[in-house]
């Protein structure tokens, strides 16, 4: 396998700019689709874990919920330094010097498992603390304890693993990761059925049997990923091992690179949190019809997430190779494959809202209150690509803290006090709520619009 995007050896093949957009649309889609397909089977686990545990009941369904948002805040925030250990990755594979990829590869690991163990231990020690925080029922409470000390106690593998795919998706070779993580969600899959309800001579572990699995087939993922990068030849050629990988002085740029996303993701969290307790305020029925349109709006976020991926690897090889004028095409290219393809989303969502609702429930109170919400994320599909995918080809140039300050102006400071006014003060509703929400990402589209077009992201070192 070629370690280049396009053609030939990576920092000798042609630089983007002499492609023809037929061979953009080409590089960027290679790149992309297996983000997308990943993502998609992660989403899908997601479904098929919440089936599985919502045939224990109630309150297991609420404390593994509650639970997988506690560990995310954590574990999610960390695993979003990935996007250094990417772009830092994809810029030496631009220059040539592959022989530094292994450094990079050291160096991330030993850093997030730094910060891994210190966030481990501080769940394995307040899981109750950490539950008493989201919740007074004393059963949900003692489900969710069970369940976070099995996941703390595997959140090391699973960022090893986040931590090689990034540096595979810097190379180019976003289909390792793509290969290795629907393998992760098939087995987290299989595992749940056999510890969740005691098959196969296995004990019914129930809550704890869906947390064991998810720590289990994260730390067989890593185990796979760190096979493959440990081949012969693909050790020799990044020098995966070697004396001295370990270089402090690639912590700055690391850490420089990636708090910003990290902290991006955590405020992110946060506020969608909030946003969940005003929909509380506004009724139950906004909660559950706010859960179902959320689930719709993560797929169709998808194309947009897997370009602004591909635009990290490709902006950061391009830029490597001071192919300034590469790097500016593939991002316009990027956003019109995104545009086109979330675009034809929004259409779905516009033209058959009640088909989609219905999908995921048979209440028709929750199908009417639905129905409205979906059209309006039909409307903001376009803008929301375009946000998205500039997004990503900012982050591959490295100019990753201002990604970060706009998503938090617009996000974190601005959707808990708006949908608090458009739903509840001035009686707006569920609708007024989301028409908040509509706002952040809009706004957001507009700031990634506008940091593109004034900043110098090309002169970003890294």
């Amino acid at each position: 396998m070629s370690a280049d995007l396009w053609q030939g050896v990576p920092g000798e093949g042609r630089p983007l700019g002499e492609f023809s957009r037929r061979g953009l649309v080409g590089v960027i889609g290679r790149l992309a689709v297996p983000v997308v397909l990943a993502n998609l089977s992660q989403t899908l686990m997601g479904l098929v874990d919440t089936l599985m545990v919502g045939r224990l009941g109630p309150a297991p369904l609420a404390a593994v919920g509650l639970a997988t948002l506690l560990f995310s805040a954590l574990a999610m925030s960390l695993k979003h330094a990935d996007v250094a250990a990417q772009t830092i990755t994809a810029r030496r594979i631009g220059e040539g010097r592959h022989g530094e990829v292994g450094a990079v590869l050291a160096t991330a690991i030993t850093v997030t498992l730094a910060l891994g163990l210190v966030f481990m231990a501080v769940g394995l020690a307040w899981p109750g603390y950490l539950m008493r925080l989201v919740t007074t029922d004393v059963e949900v409470r003692d489900l969710g304890i069970e369940y976070l000390r099995y996941r703390y106690a595997g959140i090391l593998p699973l960022l090893v693993f986040f931590m090689v795919k990034a540096v595979t998706d810097g190379i180019g070779w976003t289909r390792i990761g793509m290969g290795v993580g629907i393998g992760m969600n098939l087995a987290n899959i299989l595992l749940n059925w056999i510890l969740i309800f005691g098959k196969l001579g296995a004990p019914a572990m129930g809550v704890g049997g869906a947390a064991l699995a998810s720590t289990l087939s994260a730390g067989l993922a890593a185990v796979v990923i760190l096979g493959f990068v440990l081949r012969p030849a693909v050790r020799r050629r990044f020098r995966i091992i070697h004396r001295g990988n370990f270089q402090v002085r690639l912590i700055g740029p690391f850490v420089r690179l990636g708090w910003p996303p990290a902290l991006q993701t955590l405020g992110n969290l946060v506020a969608l949190l909030v946003f969940f307790l005003i929909l509380g305020r506004i009724s139950t029925l906004a909660v559950a019809t706010g859960n179902v349109v959320l689930r719709m709006a993560a797929v169709s976020f998808m194309p947009g997430v897997g370009v602004g991926v591909a635009l990290q690897t490709a902006v950061s090889q391009s830029l490597g190779r001071r192919d300034v004028r590469g790097a500016r095409r593939a991002t316009w290219i990027g956003v019109g494959l995104s545009v086109a393809f979330m675009g034809s989303l929004g259409l779905v969502f516009l033209l058959a809202p009640g088909f989609l609702m219905r999908l995921f429930s048979g209440s028709e109170d929750l199908v009417a209150a639905g129905i409205p919400i979906l059209r309006l994320m039909g409307l903001v599909q376009v803008i929301d690509a375009v946000g998205l995918t500039l997004s990503g080809a900012l982050r591959g140039a490295g100019a990753t803290r201002p990604v970060m300050i706009v998503d938090i102006l617009t996000g974190f400071l601005m959707l808990p006090p708006l949908a608090y006014l458009f739903g509840v003060v001035l009686g707006g509703g569920l609708m007024g709520a989301w028409l908040a929400l509509m706002v952040w990402w809009s706004l957001f589209a507009v700031g990634m619009a506008f940091l593109y077009s004034r900043l110098k992201w090309h002169e970003v070192r890294v």
